[in-house]
């Protein structure tokens, strides 16, 4: 059965976006700046689009997905950026590295449906994946740590933007976006998976039953020859001279009780079904049971002291 799954690919290339100061005037080169958060919302959501693509494309087995749509599920994600620190790693360089708290906002139509879909394939709910991701859910948002650089050109006209690689944030909402996309194909893939696991578990349910079935009808023959046996052997007994009769019955009664366990033993562990195991026994006393009345029938004619008597096999 093939197993669902949604795998997500990184091993994004850092990238860098520029704000051009023709729009804004001089660029503003601070880690906090407007202009500094325009190049991050660009630069971030380029490497989303990117990542989604990426993983999209691993998840093959699950169908296509509408690019349009991926475009405006990506588009609909808002950022902002809070506690904004800086520091400077070269002094004689303008490079800017900066770390802040980045706030997620998803569009409320992608994480219903992002969510919906992962409780019904079993992949842990949005908030999970936040907290897989140590991602802080606040008011509807996500929020965690965030590493990026920023750096103006020479002449300050634009402002370039660094954001790591790994950054949680964007494995994040990769992995539930990916959801969102491709959500019609994992309830199909669930419903499918879910057809054929309960398909598997009737078919093992009816061999059960029948495995079951077996047992018992085996337990049903022995009781009736082993029934049979006791009748014939009695039949022999009360036929047998009173004499012979006494003088072995103490015998006979021993003879029966190691008949007996004899065959309990021999029918222990022979079978997984007790109702199989029990006809084993059953059946081992109905073959003892059965010699042993030829052995007393000739006692039925004999007129002496020499009774013939049952043993167990040795």
């Amino acid at each position: 059965m093939r197993a669902l799954k949604v795998t997500l690919a990184f091993g994004l290339l850092v990238t860098l976006v520029g704000c051009d100061g023709a729009i804004f005037g001089r660029a503003d080169a601070d880690c906090g700046s407007d202009d500094a958060l325009k190049a991050i919302d660009t630069l971030f959501k380029e490497e989303l689009e990117f990542a989604l693509q990426e993983s999209l494309a691993d998840q093959k087995e699950l169908g296509s997905y509408d690019a349009a749509e991926l475009e405006d599920a990506v588009k609909g994600a808002s950022l902002k950026l809070e506690d904004v620190r800086t520091s400077r790693d070269d002094p004689d360089s303008s490079r800017l590295s900066c770390k802040a708290i980045l706030v997620l906002d998803l569009p409320d139509d992608v994480e219903k449906e992002a969510n919906d879909v992962r409780i019904m394939a079993e992949l842990g709910t949005v908030r999970e994946a936040a907290n897989r991701f140590r991602l802080k859910r606040r008011g509807g948002t996500y929020s965690g740590d965030f590493s990026y650089f920023v750096q103006p050109t020479d002449d300050g006209n634009k402002l370039y933007a660094e954001i790591d690689d790994d950054a949680v944030q964007l494995q994040f909402l990769t992995e539930i976006i990916g959801s969102y996309l491709l959500s019609d194909e994992i309830r199909e893939v669930k419903i499918s998976q879910d057809q054929a696991l309960a398909e598997e578990r009737r078919a093992e349910r009816e061999a059960r039953e029948a495995y079951e079935a077996e047992g018992a009808a085996a337990l049903n023959t022995a009781q009736i020859e082993r029934k049979l046996a006791s009748e014939s052997i009695n039949a022999v007994w009360n036929s047998m001279p009173i004499a012979a009769q006494k003088s072995i019955e103490d015998v006979h009664n021993a003879w029966v009780q190691q008949m007996k366990a004899l065959c309990s033993a021999e029918s222990a562990g022979t079978d997984d079904r007790a109702t199989m195991r029990k006809a084993e026994e059953l059946s081992c006393q109905t073959t003892f049971v059965r010699s042993c009345a030829n052995i007393l029938r000739g006692n039925i004619s004999r007129r002496s002291d020499d009774w013939a008597y049952c043993r167990i096999r040795s």
